[in-house]
């Protein structure tokens, strides 16, 4: 009976929360109209977390796609279509791989970074301090992060594809001798421009999630510095799943 009523509470809060965070971005959704006035921030933003990432996505990408490489590539040389291989990587990340990776790698980073650092700002009261000085926090704080969030995935995304596709390239050629035209024409037959585009959708989708989690965990952290770190480690968990829930929906739509 106690395990029952434990799990109902459980589910309660859940709920509770989730349209707790539907309400937050509804609220976001209303300052967007002032995102020209916060486009210092807003720019300020794009930059920590676009060139902030630069690193740790391009060791990603290009890893990704030299594994990608290796193991397309003896699988192909089987069937003597070693010249499909930029085709094959290319379609992968384009459709699925680079916005999910790339979605979780930034999450993981960029994510919990901003999460700590409204946490902190909450927990010292200076979100409190901001609305006793009638400026409202979302505006100010939150409007400028979801807006970056959703431009910096997609603009990564096309960095992890071409990265991406260079790791394929440098194992097809010191693995399988193929040369760049070839690698390049399975590139144009396999990709289409569908297929970055809904890369892209899906990319601009997950950097949604990213902002409105990321926030949202931040503005509603409780307890002090074990708060702060309880709140971004559920700030990442949540951002993780809903990702990768969105993900099939999004392919489900598009395809």
């Amino acid at each position: 009976m106690e395990e029952n009523i434990t799990l109902n509470k459980r589910i309660a809060t859940g709920i509770g929360r989730a349209g707790d965070m539907l309400i937050f971005l509804f609220h976001a959704f209303y300052w967007f109209k002032t995102a020209f006035r916060m486009r210092k921030e807003t720019i300020a933003q794009i930059y920590r977390m676009g060139v902030g990432s630069l690193p740790v996505v391009s060791l990603m990408a290009i890893f990704t796609g030299m594994v990608m490489g290796l193991q397309a590539g003896q699988e192909l040389l089987k069937f003597q279509a070693t010249q499909w291989l930029g085709g094959i990587v290319g379609a992968t990340l384009a459709r699925e791989l680079g916005p999910v990776l790339t979605g979780l790698i930034v999450a993981g980073r960029v994510g919990a970074s901003m999460t700590a650092e409204l946490g902190t700002m909450k927990i010292s009261e200076e979100i409190d301090a901001l609305r006793a000085m009638a400026i409202n926090p979302i505006r100010l704080l939150v409007v400028p992060r979801m807006i970056a969030s959703i431009i910096v995935l997609p603009l990564l995304t096309i960095y992890t594809n071409v990265t991406g596709l260079l790791g394929g390239f440098i194992i097809g050629k010191a693995q399988l001798g193929i040369k760049l035209f070839p690698y390049m024409e399975g590139i144009a037959k396999f990709v289409s421009p569908k297929d970055i585009a809904n890369g892209l959708i899906k990319s601009t989708v997950f950097g949604l999630i990213m902002g409105l989690v990321a926030c949202y965990e931040g503005f509603t952290t409780e307890g002090g510095a074990r708060g702060v770190g309880e709140s971004t480690t559920r700030s990442v968990v949540i951002t993780f799943l809903l990702i990768l829930i969105a993900d099939y929906v999004v392919t489900h739509l598009l395809y």
